[in-house]
């Protein structure tokens, strides 16, 4: 089959005797100034010729793309499932596409996919930014509405109370009679969540003079060096509570205990951040503080869109509280 040749805007102006202004302003639905027969002209060559203009080449001329920009730490993770899942619904919900991109922690990889964005024309950014992020890469842009973590001044976020929910749940694992701690973190410098999470449960537990080891590790680390780490901290007289602050880290860490599973939770308690399916189904269940993370990402598109379609002003922080589901695991 011969491929259908691809008309230009130029093409249609040449068959119709008009400039390739006027066929811009016809194709971007710009009529009110043109005679009824200088749009039948027009649409009779666009039909004849089957031309389809080009996303780029409609934006250029549009007043808005109806793009939504997104741009998430790790698209593989439960936490950015939930999240982009909860933009898309209200993108959807008002005519709106998403365009993701994943910066995996990295502030060039942030900073080339803002810029691929905004030479798309997208009408507005939802950003999950880096530590490195300055925000003076959106300064004078589309309005923009960050998730998670902001950069310093006064910028639209929606976020959930990290700190406040791991302070919260250390104080219920020290009430449970846990005496001896140990978190395993990522690198808590890449995200403010981290941090958050990290000074939460270090801060409660200095309320009780408790110490907490702090080991971070990252996808390299193996399961075999987990459990040493885990072994190390173990006291015949205390009990001891392992918080993951990551939904990625906990399957790890879970696995990582396999050998230690009839210690648990007498001896050893396991407590991770964000809730995955599996935590429900395990040997034993797993006790998670669990993020509203689909409704902050509905939250995050909604104030967005009130900011590009001019609706009134929504609040610039928006927190949403947390859940802490005890199961067997503490």
């Amino acid at each position: 089959m011969k491929d259908r040749k691809k008309y230009t805007i130029a093409d249609i102006a040449r068959e119709a005797g008009v400039s390739k202004t006027t066929v811009s302003f016809f194709l971007n639905g710009k009529v009110n100034k043109m005679s009824q027969e200088t749009q039948a002209r027009i649409a009779e060559v666009v039909e004849r010729l089957q031309y389809r203009p080009s996303l780029a080449a409609r934006m250029l001329g549009a007043d808005r793309s109806h793009l939504i920009g997104v741009v998430i730490g790790d698209i593989t993770n439960g936490f950015s499932n939930q999240l982009v899942k909860g933009i898309d619904e209200v993108c959807r919900q008002h005519g709106y596409q998403m365009i993701v991109g994943s910066s995996d922690y990295h502030g060039e990889e942030e900073q080339q996919h803002i810029g691929r964005l905004l030479d798309m024309n997208v009408d507005g950014l939802i950003v999950q930014p880096t530590v490195q992020f300055s925000g003076e890469e959106v300064l004078g842009g589309p309005p923009v509405v960050f998730v998670d973590s902001r950069p310093e001044g006064d910028w639209p976020w929606v976020r959930t109370n990290n700190y406040e929910a791991s302070r919260q749940a250390i104080r219920e694992c020290v009430a449970r009679g846990y005496d001896s701690y140990l978190m395993f973190t990522a690198a808590p410098e890449h995200m403010i969540p981290r941090i958050e999470r990290m000074n939460g449960c270090l801060d409660a537990l200095r309320e009780t003079n408790l110490g907490c080891r702090v080991k971070v590790i990252g996808a390299e680390t193996s399961e075999a060096d987990i459990l040493r780490v885990v072994r190390a901290q173990l006291e015949p007289d205390k009990r001891l509570l392992v918080f993951v602050t990551s939904c990625w880290l906990l399957s790890k860490v879970f696995l990582a205990l396999a050998p230690l599973r009839e210690e648990i939770p007498q001896q050893i308690g396991l407590l991770g951040f964000d809730s995955t399916e599996w935590c429900d189904l395990s040997v034993p269940t797993v006790s998670t503080i669990v993020q509203p993370t689909f409704e902050a990402g509905v939250a995050a598109a909604q104030a967005l869109l009130a900011r590009i379609e001019g609706a009134a002003e929504t609040e610039e922080e928006r927190i949403l509280p947390c859940e802490i589901c005890w199961r067997q695991s503490t």
